[in-house]
């Protein structure tokens, strides 16, 4: 019987490893509710798109795209190149029913 539940607490605390996916596949974060597309373009590169969701707002998008991007280099000073999906700051009064695009950017870590 200890075996057993030992086998279960083991089984259950790996499901909450962080888990590598495949380059350009979309993944969850749980805690912010945010979909993302995490993409390798070289060594230092990397493409993110934050998919936003009719109920998160900009801030929340650009907050979790600057921390993904320290997750992913590893240290501050990375660089980020915003390519689209910019929210003007009175977008949601004067269209309500718009539908954003992603927040998406190009992240160059600095070099070691």
């Amino acid at each position: 019987m200890r075996l057993f539940t030992l086998a279960i607490t083991c089984f259950a605390l790996s499901a909450c490893t962080n888990i590598v996916s495949e380059n350009g596949t979309s993944q969850w974060d749980f805690d912010h509710n945010i979909q993302f597309k995490q993409t390798k373009l070289s060594d230092n590169k990397y493409h993110l798109a934050v998919n936003p969701k009719s109920d998160t707002h900009f801030d929340k998008l650009a907050t979790f795209m600057m921390r993904q991007s320290y997750e992913i280099c590893g240290t501050y000073g990375f660089t980020i190149e915003v390519l689209k999906g910019i929210e003007k700051f009175d977008d949601r009064k004067s269209f309500p029913n718009l539908i954003m695009p992603s927040l998406s950017a190009n992240i160059e870590c600095a070099s070691q």
